[in-house]
Protein backbone atom coordinates (compact mmCIF):
# COMPACT_ATOMS: atom_id res chain seq x y z
CA UNK A 1 0.00 0.00 0.00
CA UNK A 2 2.91 2.34 0.75
CA UNK A 3 4.04 2.30 -2.89
CA UNK A 4 0.60 3.44 -4.07
CA UNK A 5 0.56 6.25 -1.52
CA UNK A 6 4.01 7.30 -2.74
CA UNK A 7 2.85 7.29 -6.38
CA UNK A 8 -0.16 9.43 -5.43
CA UNK A 9 2.00 11.92 -3.51
CA UNK A 10 4.47 12.16 -6.40
CA UNK A 11 1.61 12.88 -8.80
CA UNK A 12 0.06 15.63 -6.69
CA UNK A 13 3.48 17.03 -5.80
CA UNK A 14 4.57 17.35 -9.42
CA UNK A 15 1.29 19.01 -10.40
CA UNK A 16 1.46 21.47 -7.49
CA UNK A 17 5.09 22.35 -8.25
CA UNK A 18 4.37 22.92 -11.96
CA UNK A 19 1.35 25.13 -11.33
CA UNK A 20 3.24 27.20 -8.79
CA UNK A 21 6.38 27.74 -10.86
CA UNK A 22 5.25 27.81 -14.51
CA UNK A 23 1.58 27.00 -15.30
CA UNK A 24 2.05 28.28 -18.88
CA UNK A 25 4.23 25.29 -19.76
CA UNK A 26 2.62 22.31 -21.49
CA UNK A 27 4.06 20.29 -18.61
CA UNK A 28 1.21 21.71 -16.54
CA UNK A 29 -1.21 19.66 -18.62
CA UNK A 30 1.04 16.61 -18.47
CA UNK A 31 1.41 16.87 -14.69
CA UNK A 32 -2.37 17.26 -14.25
CA UNK A 33 -3.11 14.17 -16.34
CA UNK A 34 -0.43 12.31 -14.39
CA UNK A 35 -2.06 13.47 -11.15
CA UNK A 36 -5.42 12.10 -12.33
CA UNK A 37 -3.88 8.76 -13.30
CA UNK A 38 -1.99 8.38 -10.02
CA UNK A 39 -5.18 9.29 -8.15
CA UNK A 40 -7.08 6.60 -10.07
CA UNK A 41 -4.38 4.04 -9.25
CA UNK A 42 -4.51 5.08 -5.59
CA UNK A 43 -8.31 4.69 -5.48
CA UNK A 44 -8.12 1.23 -7.11
CA UNK A 45 -5.47 0.22 -4.57
CA UNK A 46 -7.73 1.32 -1.71
CA UNK A 47 -10.67 -0.61 -3.18
CA UNK A 48 -8.53 -3.74 -3.45
CA UNK A 49 -7.22 -3.26 0.08
CA UNK A 50 -10.73 -3.07 1.49
CA UNK A 51 -12.37 -5.57 -0.88
CA UNK A 52 -13.91 -7.50 2.05
CA UNK A 53 -15.67 -4.35 3.19
CA UNK A 54 -17.01 -3.83 -0.32
CA UNK A 55 -18.36 -7.34 -0.58
CA UNK A 56 -20.11 -6.80 2.71
CA UNK A 57 -21.81 -3.74 1.24
CA UNK A 58 -23.02 -4.80 -2.20
CA UNK A 59 -24.58 -1.42 -2.96
CA UNK A 60 -21.05 0.05 -3.11
CA UNK A 61 -20.03 -2.63 -5.61
CA UNK A 62 -23.04 -1.76 -7.77
CA UNK A 63 -22.16 1.94 -7.72
CA UNK A 64 -18.50 1.32 -8.59
CA UNK A 65 -19.48 -1.10 -11.38
CA UNK A 66 -21.97 1.39 -12.78
CA UNK A 67 -19.36 4.18 -12.78
CA UNK A 68 -16.82 1.89 -14.43
CA UNK A 69 -19.31 1.06 -17.20
CA UNK A 70 -20.06 4.74 -17.77
CA UNK A 71 -16.36 5.59 -18.00
CA UNK A 72 -15.77 2.71 -20.44
CA UNK A 73 -18.68 3.77 -22.66
CA UNK A 74 -17.43 7.36 -22.70
CA UNK A 75 -13.93 6.24 -23.67
CA UNK A 76 -15.27 4.08 -26.52
CA UNK A 77 -17.64 6.74 -27.84
CA UNK A 78 -15.29 9.71 -27.39
CA UNK A 79 -13.46 9.35 -30.76
CA UNK A 80 -16.76 9.16 -32.64
CA UNK A 81 -18.20 12.11 -30.74
CA UNK A 82 -15.03 14.15 -31.34
CA UNK A 83 -14.94 13.52 -35.11
CA UNK A 84 -18.69 14.20 -35.41
CA UNK A 85 -18.27 17.46 -33.46
CA UNK A 86 -15.50 18.64 -35.80
CA UNK A 87 -17.53 17.78 -38.91
CA UNK A 88 -20.73 19.41 -37.62
CA UNK A 89 -18.91 22.45 -36.28
CA UNK A 90 -16.92 22.84 -39.51
CA UNK A 91 -20.06 22.90 -41.63
CA UNK A 92 -21.80 25.35 -39.30
CA UNK A 93 -18.81 27.73 -39.31
CA UNK A 94 -18.78 27.80 -43.12
CA UNK A 95 -22.53 28.44 -43.25
CA UNK A 96 -22.31 31.28 -40.72
CA UNK A 97 -18.90 32.80 -41.46
CA UNK A 98 -18.36 32.04 -45.14
CA UNK A 99 -16.15 29.72 -47.20
CA UNK A 100 -12.68 30.92 -46.23
CA UNK A 101 -9.51 28.97 -45.62
CA UNK A 102 -9.32 29.76 -41.88
CA UNK A 103 -12.92 28.55 -41.54
CA UNK A 104 -12.07 25.12 -42.97
CA UNK A 105 -9.79 23.89 -40.17
CA UNK A 106 -12.43 22.13 -38.08
CA UNK A 107 -14.08 20.50 -41.10
CA UNK A 108 -10.69 19.58 -42.59
CA UNK A 109 -9.60 17.83 -39.39
CA UNK A 110 -12.84 15.85 -39.27
CA UNK A 111 -12.48 14.79 -42.91
CA UNK A 112 -8.85 13.76 -42.30
CA UNK A 113 -9.91 11.53 -39.37
CA UNK A 114 -12.60 9.83 -41.50
CA UNK A 115 -10.19 9.40 -44.43
CA UNK A 116 -7.46 7.91 -42.23
CA UNK A 117 -9.65 5.65 -40.08
CA UNK A 118 -12.18 4.51 -42.70
CA UNK A 119 -11.34 5.30 -46.32
CA UNK A 120 -7.60 4.52 -46.43
CA UNK A 121 -7.97 1.06 -44.81
CA UNK A 122 -10.74 0.23 -47.31
CA UNK A 123 -8.71 1.07 -50.42
CA UNK A 124 -5.10 0.72 -49.30
CA UNK A 125 -3.27 -2.39 -50.49
CA UNK A 126 -1.82 -3.65 -47.22
CA UNK A 127 0.18 -6.73 -48.06
CA UNK A 128 2.55 -8.17 -45.50
CA UNK A 129 5.01 -5.43 -44.48
CA UNK A 130 4.79 -3.36 -47.67
CA UNK A 131 5.36 0.38 -48.02
CA UNK A 132 1.65 1.16 -47.53
CA UNK A 133 1.68 -0.51 -44.13
CA UNK A 134 4.68 1.50 -42.95
CA UNK A 135 3.29 4.74 -44.41
CA UNK A 136 -0.03 4.13 -42.67
CA UNK A 137 1.74 3.33 -39.40
CA UNK A 138 3.96 6.40 -39.65
CA UNK A 139 1.05 8.74 -40.38
CA UNK A 140 -0.89 7.14 -37.53
CA UNK A 141 1.98 7.66 -35.10
CA UNK A 142 2.35 11.30 -36.13
CA UNK A 143 -1.41 11.80 -35.77
CA UNK A 144 -1.47 10.18 -32.32
CA UNK A 145 1.43 12.38 -31.24
CA UNK A 146 -0.31 15.59 -32.34
CA UNK A 147 -3.56 14.44 -30.73
CA UNK A 148 -1.73 13.87 -27.45
CA UNK A 149 -0.16 17.32 -27.74
CA UNK A 150 -3.65 18.71 -28.45
CA UNK A 151 -5.00 17.05 -25.30
CA UNK A 152 -2.17 18.50 -23.20
CA UNK A 153 -2.65 21.87 -24.90
CA UNK A 154 -6.38 21.78 -24.05
CA UNK A 155 -5.77 20.76 -20.44
CA UNK A 156 -3.09 23.44 -19.99
CA UNK A 157 -5.36 26.06 -21.57
CA UNK A 158 -8.18 25.10 -19.19
CA UNK A 159 -5.89 25.24 -16.16
CA UNK A 160 -4.77 28.74 -17.12
CA UNK A 161 -8.38 29.90 -17.40
CA UNK A 162 -9.17 28.86 -13.82
CA UNK A 163 -8.39 31.33 -11.03
CA UNK A 164 -9.35 30.15 -7.55
CA UNK A 165 -8.78 33.71 -6.37
CA UNK A 166 -8.20 36.90 -8.30
CA UNK A 167 -4.46 37.66 -8.49
CA UNK A 168 -3.20 41.11 -7.55
CA UNK A 169 -2.67 43.06 -10.78
CA UNK A 170 -1.56 46.53 -11.80
CA UNK A 171 -2.64 46.33 -15.45
CA UNK A 172 -4.79 44.21 -17.68
CA UNK A 173 -4.09 44.17 -21.41
CA UNK A 174 -7.04 43.70 -23.75
CA UNK A 175 -5.95 42.25 -27.09
CA UNK A 176 -7.48 43.77 -30.23
CA UNK A 177 -9.51 41.70 -32.69
CA UNK A 178 -10.75 43.80 -35.60
CA UNK A 179 -13.44 46.46 -35.92
CA UNK A 180 -16.74 47.07 -37.62
CA UNK A 181 -16.18 50.59 -38.91
CA UNK A 182 -15.42 52.62 -35.80
CA UNK A 183 -17.17 50.17 -33.47
CA UNK A 184 -15.82 47.05 -31.80
CA UNK A 185 -17.14 43.70 -33.00
CA UNK A 186 -19.10 41.39 -30.66
CA UNK A 187 -15.99 39.22 -30.32
CA UNK A 188 -13.83 42.19 -29.28
CA UNK A 189 -16.58 43.54 -27.02
CA UNK A 190 -16.54 40.21 -25.16
CA UNK A 191 -12.81 40.65 -24.51
CA UNK A 192 -13.31 44.16 -23.18
CA UNK A 193 -16.26 43.10 -21.01
CA UNK A 194 -14.13 40.35 -19.47
CA UNK A 195 -11.42 42.90 -18.65
CA UNK A 196 -14.02 45.23 -17.14
CA UNK A 197 -15.16 42.42 -14.83
CA UNK A 198 -11.62 42.18 -13.50
CA UNK A 199 -11.28 45.99 -13.36
CA UNK A 200 -14.35 46.40 -11.18
CA UNK A 201 -12.99 43.86 -8.69
CA UNK A 202 -9.44 45.25 -8.56
CA UNK A 203 -8.88 48.72 -7.05
CA UNK A 204 -6.20 50.77 -8.86
CA UNK A 205 -6.14 48.55 -11.94
CA UNK A 206 -5.30 50.21 -15.27
CA UNK A 207 -6.68 49.00 -18.59
CA UNK A 208 -4.45 48.85 -21.66
CA UNK A 209 -6.42 48.71 -24.90
CA UNK A 210 -4.02 47.21 -27.41
CA UNK A 211 -4.51 47.26 -31.18
CA UNK A 212 -3.24 49.28 -34.12
CA UNK A 213 -4.97 50.44 -37.28
CA UNK A 214 -5.28 47.78 -39.96
CA UNK A 215 -5.20 48.52 -43.67
CA UNK A 216 -8.99 48.17 -43.87
CA UNK A 217 -9.80 49.94 -40.59
CA UNK A 218 -10.95 53.53 -40.07
CA UNK A 219 -9.33 54.04 -36.66
CA UNK A 220 -6.92 52.11 -34.45
CA UNK A 221 -8.47 49.22 -32.55
CA UNK A 222 -7.10 50.54 -29.26
CA UNK A 223 -8.97 53.83 -29.73
CA UNK A 224 -12.26 52.10 -30.57
CA UNK A 225 -11.79 49.86 -27.55
CA UNK A 226 -11.24 52.91 -25.33
CA UNK A 227 -14.44 54.49 -26.67
CA UNK A 228 -16.37 51.32 -25.87
CA UNK A 229 -15.01 51.15 -22.32
CA UNK A 230 -15.79 54.82 -21.65
CA UNK A 231 -19.39 54.21 -22.77
CA UNK A 232 -19.50 51.46 -20.13
CA UNK A 233 -18.70 54.04 -17.46
CA UNK A 234 -14.94 53.52 -17.16
CA UNK A 235 -12.97 56.73 -16.43
CA UNK A 236 -10.70 57.71 -19.33
CA UNK A 237 -7.86 58.23 -16.83
CA UNK A 238 -7.85 54.49 -16.10
CA UNK A 239 -7.41 53.58 -19.76
CA UNK A 240 -4.12 53.49 -21.67
CA UNK A 241 -4.23 53.16 -25.45
CA UNK A 242 -1.61 51.17 -27.35
CA UNK A 243 -2.30 51.84 -31.04
CA UNK A 244 0.74 50.55 -32.94
CA UNK A 245 0.54 46.74 -32.69
CA UNK A 246 -0.67 44.50 -35.49
CA UNK A 247 -0.05 41.02 -34.01
CA UNK A 248 -0.50 39.30 -30.67
CA UNK A 249 3.27 39.38 -30.21
CA UNK A 250 3.29 43.16 -30.68
CA UNK A 251 0.15 43.59 -28.53
CA UNK A 252 1.99 42.17 -25.54
CA UNK A 253 5.41 43.66 -26.28
CA UNK A 254 4.21 47.23 -26.93
CA UNK A 255 1.72 47.15 -24.04
CA UNK A 256 4.39 46.05 -21.59
CA UNK A 257 6.48 49.09 -22.56
CA UNK A 258 3.64 51.31 -21.32
CA UNK A 259 3.66 49.78 -17.84
CA UNK A 260 5.57 50.85 -14.77
CA UNK A 261 8.65 48.77 -13.86
CA UNK A 262 7.96 45.44 -12.10
CA UNK A 263 4.24 45.77 -12.80
CA UNK A 264 2.02 42.70 -12.55
CA UNK A 265 -0.40 42.29 -15.42
CA UNK A 266 -3.00 40.03 -16.95
CA UNK A 267 -4.20 39.48 -20.51
CA UNK A 268 -7.87 39.51 -21.51
CA UNK A 269 -8.82 37.79 -24.75
CA UNK A 270 -11.13 35.03 -25.93
CA UNK A 271 -10.78 31.74 -24.07
CA UNK A 272 -9.44 29.84 -27.08
CA UNK A 273 -6.74 32.52 -27.56
CA UNK A 274 -5.52 32.79 -23.96
CA UNK A 275 -2.91 30.04 -23.95
CA UNK A 276 -1.10 31.14 -27.11
CA UNK A 277 -0.99 34.71 -25.76
CA UNK A 278 0.52 33.42 -22.51
CA UNK A 279 3.11 31.36 -24.41
CA UNK A 280 4.09 34.46 -26.42
CA UNK A 281 4.44 36.48 -23.21
CA UNK A 282 6.52 33.68 -21.70
CA UNK A 283 8.85 33.74 -24.71
CA UNK A 284 9.25 37.48 -24.20
CA UNK A 285 10.35 36.78 -20.63
CA UNK A 286 7.18 38.29 -19.12
CA UNK A 287 5.16 36.87 -16.25
CA UNK A 288 1.41 37.26 -16.53
CA UNK A 289 -1.95 35.52 -16.20
CA UNK A 290 -4.79 35.12 -18.67
CA UNK A 291 -8.54 35.74 -18.55
CA UNK A 292 -10.83 34.22 -21.13
CA UNK A 293 -13.97 35.72 -22.62
CA UNK A 294 -16.79 33.53 -23.87
CA UNK A 295 -17.26 33.00 -27.60
CA UNK A 296 -20.12 31.62 -29.66
CA UNK A 297 -19.85 27.82 -29.47
CA UNK A 298 -20.00 27.12 -33.21
CA UNK A 299 -17.05 29.49 -33.71
CA UNK A 300 -14.96 28.23 -30.79
CA UNK A 301 -13.89 24.82 -32.09
CA UNK A 302 -12.65 26.13 -35.42
CA UNK A 303 -10.89 29.03 -33.66
CA UNK A 304 -9.35 26.55 -31.23
CA UNK A 305 -7.91 24.58 -34.15
CA UNK A 306 -6.46 27.79 -35.58
CA UNK A 307 -4.84 28.64 -32.25
CA UNK A 308 -3.51 25.11 -31.83
CA UNK A 309 -1.88 25.22 -35.28
CA UNK A 310 -0.42 28.63 -34.40
CA UNK A 311 1.03 27.08 -31.22
CA UNK A 312 2.61 24.30 -33.29
CA UNK A 313 4.19 26.97 -35.49
CA UNK A 314 5.64 28.68 -32.41
CA UNK A 315 7.16 25.37 -31.29
CA UNK A 316 7.97 24.17 -34.81
CA UNK A 317 11.54 23.08 -33.95
CA UNK A 318 10.29 20.60 -31.37
CA UNK A 319 7.48 19.36 -33.65
CA UNK A 320 9.81 18.86 -36.62
CA UNK A 321 12.23 16.96 -34.39
CA UNK A 322 9.51 14.54 -33.32
CA UNK A 323 8.21 14.06 -36.89
CA UNK A 324 11.72 13.38 -38.21
CA UNK A 325 12.50 11.02 -35.33
CA UNK A 326 9.35 9.02 -36.04
CA UNK A 327 10.27 8.99 -39.74
CA UNK A 328 13.69 7.54 -38.95
CA UNK A 329 12.12 4.87 -36.74
CA UNK A 330 9.67 3.75 -39.44
CA UNK A 331 12.35 3.77 -42.14
CA UNK A 332 14.37 1.49 -39.89
CA UNK A 333 11.32 -0.74 -39.45
CA UNK A 334 10.83 -0.88 -43.22
CA UNK A 335 14.49 -1.65 -43.85
CA UNK A 336 14.58 -4.40 -41.22
CA UNK A 337 11.08 -5.65 -42.18
CA UNK A 338 9.95 -5.38 -38.57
Amino acid sequence: MLIFVSIFLIGIGWFTYTMKHEPRSLWAGVSFVTFLLTTAVFIVAILMRYSEFLYAHQWLVYIITFLAIIVTICMVLWPFVLVSAFLYNGIKVILNEGFKFHNLLSLGFGIFCVAYLVIWPMFGHFTDKNIWMYAYGYLGSVTVYFLLVMVMYTVTLTLNLVHLKLPKLDYIVVLGAGLNGTEVTPLLAARIDRALEIYRKTPGLKLIMSGGKGADEVIAEGEAMQNYAVKQGIPADDIIVENKSTTTYENILFSHRLMTPEAKFGIATNSYHVYRALVIAKRQGLKCVGFGAKTRWYFTLNAFMREYIAYLRITYKLQLSVILALGVVYMAFAYLKI
